[in-house]
């Protein structure tokens, strides 16, 4: 089966449609629910077109970061300088990136920026009040869960919505990480199949990490009961419009094994942008635990788990927020890694 080519044109065609935005705006805006695919088209826009520019930035998960961090990989990346950890920022050093802005020809996708203080901080820096100008070189991605934050900077025009898989673009995606090569799939799987994926909704996670989590398993039963868990189960966040993912994302996790449970909960918590060789020292592993990288493996072959391009590791927001929910009922002694104690210790 080739790799997803529905999917992938379909992506295609929307990063080209921002492209061509960029004809008329500096900035753009790509708005949506989390786990529509908000960062997979941003990524893809980024590599599509960055080698058009003479710098280029891509912010990864914004939200999550201390500001000043970020401001520094804008100085990396635009500017080629770097500064040691325990340096800070000074107005020479912001004001060669505007400056960057404003010389050269500039690409910078921001990832989910969460706040209005982090989007203000960074427009701040990368824009003067001409920067709305079609006339401006260097142009800006932003993408975020709330239009209000950004309609202030951005316009209407400049806003694209992003929308649910439709049916057969949603049936090839799921397909494709269920059965992957698979050369026979009984007419019962196949009608169960069908079904789930109607309940995913369209939304491109929640039918990836569901198709992963199935994916090897011919035992009807199973199929079956993920269906059935998937109508009929409750979200662990009271309702909302993600009522839908989190049902889909609580499946995989219900059936991992405890020490894989324990493994992502960590995760969850304390992990998120640690490179492997760090996460290895911060592993406590007992006589029973399993190798700490056989169990990375096994979670990002189930979706739960990513490594972005610089080797570090990667959860999306939604299944951190789902581990984080679920920890917040778990005691810590039951957790199998003990990151907080070397976090603690200054030994990573």
């Amino acid at each position: 089966m080739p790799p997803l080519p529905c999917y992938e044109v379909a992506l295609k065609d929307k990063a080209n449609i921002i492209n061509c935005l960029f004809q008329k705006e500096s900035i753009v805006a790509l708005i949506g629910m989390g786990g529509i695919g908000k960062t997979t088209l941003s990524k893809k826009v980024y590599h599509l077109f960055h080698n058009q520019y003479d710098k280029s930035s891509f912010l990864e998960d914004v939200k999550s970061k201390d500001i000043n961090n970020v401001k520094k990989q804008l100085l990396h990346d635009l500017c080629d300088k770097v500064l040691h950890k325990d340096e800070d920022l000074n107005k020479k050093d912001l004001d060669q990136i505007k400056q960057c802005m404003i010389s050269k020809k500039v690409l910078v996708v921001m990832d989910d920026v969460g706040e209005m203080e982090n989007l203000g901080a960074l427009l701040q820096l990368l824009i003067d009040k001409d920067a709305t100008n079609v006339d401006c070189k260097s142009k800006i991605l932003i993408n975020c869960r709330n239009w209000q934050i950004l309609k202030s900077h951005v316009r209407e025009s400049a806003k694209m919505d992003m929308a649910l898989l439709e049916e057969e673009q949603a049936t090839k995606f799921f397909m494709f990480h269920a059965f992957k090569h698979a050369n026979h799939v009984t007419n019962d799987v196949k009608k169960i199949s069908m079904e789930i994926i109607k309940a995913c909704k369209g939304l491109p996670l929640s039918l990836e990490v569901l198709g992963c989590y199935l994916h090897g398993i011919s035992i009807l039963e199973v199929w079956k009961d993920a269906l059935h868990t998937l109508k009929n189960g409750k979200n662990i966040t009271g309702g909302s419009k993600d009522e839908v993912l989190w049902k889909t994302l609580r499946i995989s996790y219900d059936h991992l094994d405890k020490d894989h449970q324990n493994m992502f909960l960590d995760i969850a918590c304390f992990l998120v942008g640690f490179n492997k060789s760090t996460l290895c020292r911060v592993y406590w592993n007992g006589d029973d635990s399993p190798s700490p990288m056989l169990g990375l493996q096994n979670l990002k072959d189930r979706s739960l788990i990513k490594w972005a391009e610089d080797g570090s590791l990667y959860m999306h927001e939604q299944l951190q927020d789902m581990g984080r929910n679920i920890a917040m009922e778990v005691p810590m002694s039951r957790f199998m890694w003990k990151p907080n104690i070397y976090l603690q210790n200054n030994q990573v």
